[in-house]
């Protein structure tokens, strides 16, 4: 196999269709610096589907298209091909010449073809791997690969080593095995995980099944604790109910009397507070009119100073204004003289500015002239020339694509048929594949149905447990709370019920009354005044503050019953009573707001409801009184809750106890409703959890088979795809070539006539160019001297019109000024004059009002003396009545407190009732049947109790089904565990597999790393004359992973250190490993850039001598500045040149025997040094003729 040619076009600054025409034994390519020579090493590095932009030298991959120059616009797209003759057949594929293309659009797209039909970059490497034509197979040494060969990176010598062994394909097959090794890992991580987390659940369920044990050991415990505390508990309480039971009865006596001492306080205090609000209402009066009076005075005084100050401040203004105005009339003068000589600077610049601008405008005018006359002719010889360039252009790629559309038809037609045989086996295949992954399908949606839908089914079967544990607990919860709530609200309803019936709070002379009713006779006596009134609690305390000991009040039958009880009362002398005789009142109505609105009265006793309050309203939030007169009550403190509040209180509660009395029979239901609801969930989540094992192993089987199906489809799909699509465009391909061979040749034939006929245009259009351009530099230089002159003008002038702009609005300023000042004058005079009059006027009222206000001073000080001697009554009569009540509030207090502890211990002893037959689920009687008291101290039994109830927290809810659950995960986990066995055995499987391929690819590199190290040693005494070299392995025991370390030490040197070497010498050291591994399998081609730039003159002799002893069996390309390797070694020379800036052309001229090579460009002189004067062949030095 032999390289044939290379073809650029587009490539970095190859802009032009190129040709590179190789034969055998050594090219050399040479040039002057940045003539675009290493590009043919970056092309051919390209093509063989290098993938990193940065070895391109670029930032990106389209930085290799040609970008455009100074004088040719930018490509879309690069194609580089290599040409290969493959008479031999090394190359597997039924071509005796196989052309690789590669193809880069600036878009992004990119495009591999083989024989012109489009491949992939996998194809490519598969056809060329085991050839040494690989991206990185070292087919291209760079002269900076020299130190990377020799250096302490060693990865790219490794790479050739391993290329010339033949090893890539075993890498391939280990990186694949390594790939599903590493997906078995995964798996087997996975699964481990599921294990961990699985058996972490049965260790927890573990541990639930020894607290539910632990539970039931602290629950007997508690039972025999907390019904011997409640024992003794309950027998303390009762004898605590005697002693209060003796205690409200003394209370009950008590309370009357102090009721009757705070009615005769409030009236002492009613006396005194009289007398103190005369005294203060006189003394207020007095102080707003000595207030008034001094405002007054102080008003005056204020007035006169502020006018005196005014006057000063006048005098002063008349002065500065008079100043003000004789400073404005001299300076006005001054700048009336300098406007006018404004105006005249500003008349004669405008007469030097106008003729600047006319002469401007003439020069400006020829300038535009000649500027269209040089556009013109520069923009005819530009189309000239490019019209010329273009037809030679497209003529030479016209005839090129000519030629290679007629070898491409005929390597399409022939790949075309391959394919189609290929296509039929693909579909073939495909159709099996899709009838395996329906039934594969079907099987997996089946059983991940059913696991689905077991997994809901646990799931919910998990939560309807999880709420129905939930649900038990708060019923029973909810009992123990519904049953301690009505025990507490029936204990105080009994308590205010008994207290109602023994009319505790009444005074002791209606109480006494009451009991003695019948001898007035039937319906004389008809019961207290309360009796016909109800309210809610907020009414009837405001309504019991206002009425105080009227709500003691006895309601008769008329004034005979009235007289009667008066009879009765001298008699008996029982204490203070109020008697309300319903045939004397008179009803006055309520108003809407009054106290009558907020109760409710029932009776005959209505009307003497409205006529105590149905005027009266309450005012600061109930702390006061008023009635329709305007007079305020103010009750003062309050001593403690009457009938009427307490009354509204038993209302409350009867209310309250009947949905206490619903609410704990609703709780009693939902705790049986929810006992056996919990019973039913934990069977059903059994089995569920049983359902849902096994189908979620069944899904996970079924899934396993689809994803094996799957992949086998994907591939034949991929495949299918893949030749379907090179199908049509190979046919789309095969019509585009026949019209366009046809086209070229016409296309081709006009290109070159028009061409010729522009050549002679192109002359005169340069000429006319020349005298237009000279004609435009005289006018542009009259132009800028006629400028400068303008724009001084302008300058000059702006600034006279500015000047002249500011004397004027100065001018007008001043004038203004002097108006304002003249209008001040007088408006100052006039001022001062009637200040002057106001102020004698001020002064006189002044003194009057000073008297005045003595007198009312002295006034005022005698009502603040009665005030105080009031004052001091009043706060006496205060002390009093509230000593009167704080002793009664004492007592009802007292009073309150014991009936509150009363209800408090029977609802106590109640609730401890419910509490343990709601928590035991048994009555109190059952429980004590039978039971034997612990002998503990009941402070022990307390601290036990406490104990046990923090211990049965801690160990939180107990799992009562954890025994079986815990059985059910000791399945599951035996399961995975097998799994996990069957994994691991692939896991083995597949190392061996690996070990393998390591035990076959470590032969070969061995076989091969053998033959090289005996080549390195002799090239390497070939080129350095003696001395020693070797090539060893770091590491012996694992050749196909360590590094490759190179020793040599030259003739007469004693170091093997490669590093100390000098440049020349690493040079030839990695040349001659370069020859050794080229003697052990040969490559078709090595392109060398710039390799010899560091020998001297002896060792490029040695390198020459090494090129012609190898080129018989490697075709060697070489980039060279060394006139040496152009004359010694090379068989033909392309020169690669700028004629065109930023455009490399090339020349190519054979200098041994043979056909002489055609030139695209005559050489220029740089070329012409490199190639030099040496020994062409003077049989092949004719004219060179264009491509």
């Amino acid at each position: 196999m032999r390289l044939t040619k290379l073809e650029v076009h587009g490539f970095k600054a190859f802009a032009d269709h190129l040709e590179f025409v190789f034969e055998k034994g050594v090219t050399a390519i040479v040039g002057p610096n940045g003539s675009g020579k290493s590009n043919v090493s970056d092309a051919v590095r390209w093509v063989l589907g290098e993938q990193r932009a940065r070895a391109m030298r670029g930032a990106k991959m389209e930085d290799v298209i040609f970008h455009g120059s100074s004088a040719r616009k930018a490509v879309n797209m690069a194609e580089v091909s290599l040409h290969f003759d493959n008479t031999e057949g090394e190359l597997p594929v039924p071509f005796k010449e196989v052309v690789i293309t590669r193809r880069l659009l600036r878009s992004g797209e990119s495009e591999y073809l083989l024989n012109r039909a489009p491949c992939r970059l996998r194809d490519i490497q598969d056809l060329v791997r085991g050839t040494g034509l690989g991206a990185d197979s070292g087919v291209v040494i760079e002269s900076k690969m020299i130190d990377a060969l020799l250096s302490d990176r060693p990865d790219e010598r490794r790479e050739l080593f391993e290329e010339a062994a033949g090893v890539g394909l075993y890498r391939d097959r280990r990186r694949s095995a390594e790939r599903r090794l590493e997906e078995t890992t995964v798996d087997l991580a996975r699964l481990d995980d599921l294990i961990n987390e699985v058996q972490s659940q049965v260790r927890s369920l573990a541990r639930q099944r020894r607290r539910a044990e632990r539970h039931a050991e602290l629950m007997a415990r508690r039972f025999q604790v907390e019904i011997s505390l409640a024992t003794r508990e309950m027998a303390a309480w009762r004898e605590e109910l005697a002693a209060l039971d003796g205690r409200l009865e003394e209370l009950q006596q008590d309370v009357p009397g102090g009721e009757e001492a705070i009615a005769q306080a409030e009236l002492l205090r009613e006396q005194a507070h009289g007398a103190r609000s005369a005294a203060e209402a006189s003394r207020l009066e007095l102080a707003r009119l000595s207030t008034e009076q001094r405002d007054k005075t102080q008003k005056l005084e204020r007035e006169l100073a502020v006018s005196e100050e005014r006057q000063r401040s006048t005098t002063m203004r008349k002065q500065r204004a008079e100043e003000e105005r004789k400073e404005n009339e001299a300076f006005g003068r001054r700048l009336r003289e300098d406007r006018e000589r404004a105006v005249g600077d500003r008349t004669t610049l405008e007469k030097e500015l106008a003729d600047a601008g006319e002469a401007l405008q003439e020069r400006l005018a020829a300038e535009q002239t000649t500027r269209e006359a040089v556009q013109q002719s520069r923009a005819v010889l530009e189309q000239l020339e490019r019209q010329v360039r273009e037809h030679r252009d497209q003529a030479r790629r016209i005839e090129l694509d000519r030629d290679g559309a007629s070898r491409e038809h005929l390597e399409t037609q022939n790949r075309r048929e391959a394919l189609e045989i290929e296509r039929q086996q693909l579909a073939d295949a495909l159709d099996v594949t899709e009838r395996e992954l329906i039934a594969a399908r079907e099987q997996v949606s089946i059983t991940q149905a059913n696991a689905q839908d077991a997994l809901h089914a646990l799931e919910g079967a998990r939560l309807a447990a999880a709420t129905a544990r939930t649900a038990d607990a708060e019923s029973r919860s909810a009992l123990a709370s519904a049953v301690q709530s009505r025990t507490a609200l029936e204990g105080r309803l009994n308590a205010l019920a008994a207290l109602e019936r023994e009319r505790v709070g009444l005074a002791p002379s209606a109480a006494k009354l009451l009991k003695e009713r019948e001898r007035f006779g039937e319906g004389a006596v008809l019961g207290p005044l309360t009796d016909f009134l109800t309210a809610d609690g907020e009414a009837a305390k405001l309504v019991e503050r206002y009425l105080g000991a009227t709500m003691h009040a006895i309601v008769v039958r008329d004034a005979e019953a009235a007289a009667a009880v008066r009879r009765w009362h001298a008699d008996t002398q029982p204490g203070p009573l109020l008697l309300l005789p319903l045939d004397v009142v008179t009803d006055l109505g309520a108003d809407a707001d009054a106290l009558a609105g907020s109760v409710q009265s029932s009776g005959a006793a209505s009307r003497w409801v409205r006529a105590l309050l149905g005027k009266v309203r309450a005012i600061d939030s109930g702390e006061a009184f008023i009635d329709e007169r305007g007079a305020v009550f103010l009750p003062g403190t309050a001593t403690g809750p009457g009938p009427l509040q307490r009354r509204a209180e038993i209302t409350r509660l009867e209310s309250d106890l009947a949905a206490a009395d619903a609410r704990r029979d609703e709780c009693m239901m939902a705790a049986e409703a929810a006992r056996l609801a919990l019973g039913e969930a934990e069977r059903a989540q059994q089995a569920a959890m049983e359902t849902s094992n096994r189908a979620q192993q069944e899904s996970r089987r079924a899934a396993d088979v689809q994803q094996e199906v799957e992949r086998r489809r994907e591939r034949a799909e991929r495949e299918l795809q893949q030749s379907s699509a090179l199908a049509e465009r190979l046919i789309s391909r095969l019509e585009e070539l026949d019209s366009r061979t046809k086209q070229l040749a016409q296309q081709a034939e006009a290109l070159h006539a028009r061409a010729g006929e522009a050549d002679a245009d192109i002359a005169e259009a340069r000429e006319a160019m020349s005298i237009a351009e000279r004609d435009q530099e005289q006018a542009r230089e009259a132009r800028a001297t006629w400028q400068v002159a303008q724009a001084q003008a302008q300058a000059r002038l702006s600034v006279a019109i500015d000047r002249e702009k500011r004397l004027n609005e100065e001018d007008s300023t001043a004038a203004a000024r002097l108006e304002s000042l003249a209008r001040e004058l007088t408006n100052l005079s006039e001022a001062d004059q009637n200040l002057a009059q106001q102020l004698d006027g001020w002064r006189s009222e002044l003194d009057t009002e000073q008297k005045t206000l003595a007198d009312a001073d002295a006034r005022l000080a005698d009502a603040e003396r009665a005030v105080a001697a009031a004052t001091g009554a009043l706060d006496e009569a205060e002390r009093m009545l509230d000593e009167a009540r704080r002793r009664s509030s004492a007592l009802g207090e007292q009073l309150h407190g014991a009936q509150l502890r009363h209800t408090e211990l029977s609802g106590r002893r109640e609730a401890i009732r419910q509490r343990l037959e709601t928590e035991w689920r048994r009555t109190l009687e059952d429980l004590l049947a039978g039971f034997e008291e612990l002998d503990l101290e009941t402070d022990v039994l307390r601290t036990e109790a406490k104990q046990l109830r923090e211990s049965l927290d801690e160990l939180g809810p107990v799992n009562p089904l954890a025994i079986e659950e815990h059985e059910e995960e000791q399945r599951r986990l035996e399961f995975l565990t097998g799994q996990r066995n069957d994994l691991v055995a692939a896991k083995q499987s597949l190392h061996q597999a690996i070990r393998e391929i390591d035990s076959t690819a470590r032969e070969l590199f061995l076989a091969t790393f053998s033959q090289v190290r005996e080549n390195f040693r002799q090239i390497f005494l070939r080129m350095f004359g003696g001395g020693e070299c070797d090539l060893r392995l770091e590491n012996p025991d694992s050749p196909l992973d360590c590094d490759i370390e190179v020793h040599a030490s030259p003739r007469g040197k004693k170091t093997q250190r490669i590093h100390l070497l000098s440049s020349g010498e690493r040079a030839l050291v990695a040349l001659s490993l370069l020859f050794g591994i080229f003697l052990t399998k040969p490559s078709p081609f090595c392109l060398m850039d710039e390799v010899d730039a560091p020998l001297d003159d002896q060792n490029i002799g040695r390198f020459v001598k090494m090129l012609n002893d190898f080129k018989s069996r490697t075709q060697f390309i070489v980039i060279t500045h060394n006139p040496r390797t152009t004359s010694e070694a090379a068989d033909a020379v392309y020169g690669v040149t700028m004629q065109e800036p930023g455009v490399s052309s090339i020349v190519s001229v054979r200098l041994r025997g043979g056909q002489q090579v055609d030139e695209t460009i005559v050489p220029d002189d740089a070329i012409a040094g490199e190639i030099g004067g040496e020994e062409a062949d003077e049989d092949s030095a004719a004219e060179p003729s264009p491509a």
